[in-house]
């Protein structure tokens, strides 16, 4: 079964120009079928209140209104997204480096020249050239995207082969930029082909294994691209190949193929294999994969639809005594929803008690490497502050900002995982007891009303903590600058060093301290948003099941009939169309 999807904020991606040129994907009797699949479940779930359908229709319709076949690469921090397509695509487009640079949605397509554009939130779409792309997807020219890029597109003429493809480079996941995992987290539902880049050390983890599912709620088209797979020997890089895809079997009953990779060059063979057996194929096939991506979507759409509509069907046709009794059995289940509700919520309680204790022992085991970094670097950098005491102020308190502010993203960066862990389980947990319930309810209406309600639970995606906001205090309590001009730098050098050294300790264990205090504000207030947003589902699935059973007590069920004799129609004709 497909879950279905969440209400996200997905900016709809307005159609490139060089698009409009592209021959149509679809528009058979498989396209046909799509939009209107759509449309019977759009108009059924409007007029009978089935709330719990928003977020299917939503991703439903993002896909149907897409020509290109979106090929989004998609990973952890770091895999080489970026240097991969940079690779592929034969031309170096996007910036890398060894911390994170993607900072927006990139997109890269044929063009009949090259250029590119920034897509701001305002509206504006001003052209921009190749080479200051990186002014706005890198993180350390766009920190936290302040200059408010929505997305940016780029077209190159070199990309001809590849027309009806749309390339798409995502923030990676696991840094400790929450909003760049935020912004891929919440592009998924837009892609068409997945591309999940996992480095050969380590080859998978479970936040990929996390990924792929979530990937196939929105796509039937899902590959591995295993990079720096140059790292590795012949015969390692087979075992690693043959461990990820037995992993991959025991997951995912179509295991997503996997393809190694490696941008160095005697290594171009994986690049010719990539392209033969994936986007050559792709391009070829364009109209027949868009339709089985459409196909993914529409079918557990309409059949969740029926699912719902066949509850009130089954309310209308009955006597009012056994209506009664639909009621009673309804109220049992709130009843039972309260129980799993009070369940989680002592779960958060006990994960939310210990976060602080978690983190700052993580991070107290970190301190005296961190301070001899910083004393090192210190001791390189004080011999150039020699002008003043006022310079030796101002520099040092510069330097030793920056400084903290790297050390302690790196320790976020570091130990992020470990920070997480906790809120991931708890996710996981909730996600379980959600789709459980939906399971026990789902027994229970077919024992007692004759219908089976299979519907199936959305992942629980988290808004993850921020990067941390490093302030250092100034280091002297009074204004000893203003007596610069009256001592001697060679009389206070040996006093103030001594000084500075004890101050770098002090701050550096002062803003440890802080770390905690935010990364346990961060990630409690995470948790409390699982809770709320598990509370939110229970309690809009056990609304749309009461609705539906009062709305067969209003003489609809010959409307209820028609309904789903159109739903039954239109998942033949989707079947029909596509071949299946």
């Amino acid at each position: 079964m497909i879950p279905e999807t969440q209400d996200s904020p997905i900016q709809t991606n307005r159609a490139a120009r060089s698009a409009d040129s592209l021959p149509p994907a679809g528009g058979g009797g498989a396209a046909a079928a799509g939009r209107a699949a759509l449309e019977l479940a759009a108009d059924i779930a409007q007029r009978y209140e089935i709330r719990a359908l928003s977020g299917l229709l939503a991703s439903a319709r993002a896909a149907a209104g897409q020509d290109e076949i979106t090929v989004a690469v998609l990973g952890r921090f770091k895999a080489g997204k970026s240097s991969f397509l940079n690779h592929f695509l034969g031309r170096t487009v996007l910036p890398t480096g060894v911390v994170p640079v993607t900072a927006v949605i990139t997109e890269i397509r044929y063009g009949a020249r090259a250029e590119a554009r920034v897509h701001h939130r305002d509206g504006s779409d001003p052209e921009i050239s190749l080479d200051q792309i990186g002014g706005y997807i890198s993180e350390k020219e766009n920190p936290e995207n302040h200059k408010h890029a929505e997305r940016i597109t780029v077209e190159l003429p070199e990309l001809g082969r590849f027309r009806g493809l749309k390339f798409v480079d995502t923030p990676g996941l696991g840094s400790a930029l929450a909003h760049n995992t935020r912004t891929s987290l919440d592009w998924l539902p837009n892609v068409g082909l997945a591309l999940v880049a996992v480095s050969v050390d380590p080859p998978l983890s479970e936040r990929d294994i996390e990924l792929l599912k979530s990937l196939y709620h929105y796509t039937p088209k899902v590959a591995v691209l295993l990079t720096k797979a140059d790292l590795v020997s012949e015969r390692d890089l087979a075992e690693v190949v043959e461990y990820v895809g037995a992993e991959l079997a025991r997951h995912f009953p179509g295991a997503p193929r996997v393809f190694p990779y490696s941008t160095r060059p005697g290594f171009e063979r994986f690049r010719t294999a990539l392209e033969a057996g994936l986007m050559s194929e792709t391009v070829e096939h364009r109209a027949r994969e868009r339709e089985a991506i459409l196909a993914r979507k529409m079918e557990t759409l309409l059949r969740e639809c029926g699912g719902y509509l066949a509850l009130s069907l089954k309310s209308a046709e009955v006597v009012e005594s056994e209506r009664q009794a639909m009621r009673r059995q309804v109220a049992a289940e709130r009843e039972i929803a309260a129980e799993v509700k009070t369940a989680l919520k002592l779960v958060v309680r006990d994960a939310a008690a210990d976060t602080r204790r978690m983190v700052g022992e993580r991070l107290e085991t970190h301190q005296s490497d961190v301070e001899r970094v910083l004393l090192g670097a210190f001791e390189t950098e004080f011999p150039k502050w020699t002008r003043s005491l006022a310079t030796m102020l101002a520099s040092f308190e510069n330097w030793l900002a920056g400084a903290l502010r790297e050390e302690l993203a790196e320790l976020s960066i570091l130990e992020r995982g470990a920070f997480l862990e906790p809120l991931h389980r708890v996710r996981k947990q909730a996600f379980r007891e959600l789709q459980q319930f939906r399971d026990r309810l789902s027994e229970r209406t077919l024992r007692v009303f004759g219908v089976a309600l299979r519907t199936t639970e959305a992942e629980i995606e988290v808004v993850e903590p921020g990067a941390p906001d490093i302030r250092v205090a100034r280091v002297f309590d009074r204004n000893w600058e203003l007596l610069s001009p009256v001592l001697p730098v060679w009389m206070i050098r040996s006093l103030v060093r001594g000084h500075f050294g004890r101050t770098v300790s002090y701050l550096l264990y002062q803003n440890l301290s802080r770390l905690s205090a935010q990364w346990e504000e961060s990630i409690n207030a995470t948790l409390w948003d699982v809770e709320k947003e598990a509370r939110r589902r229970l309690d809009e699935l056990m609304s749309t099941i009461e609705r539906l059973i009062e709305s067969g007590t209003n003489g609809r069920a010959p409307e209820l009939r028609a309904d789903l004799e159109r739903l039954e129609g239109a998942r033949r004709s989707l079947a029909a169309g596509t071949g299946c």
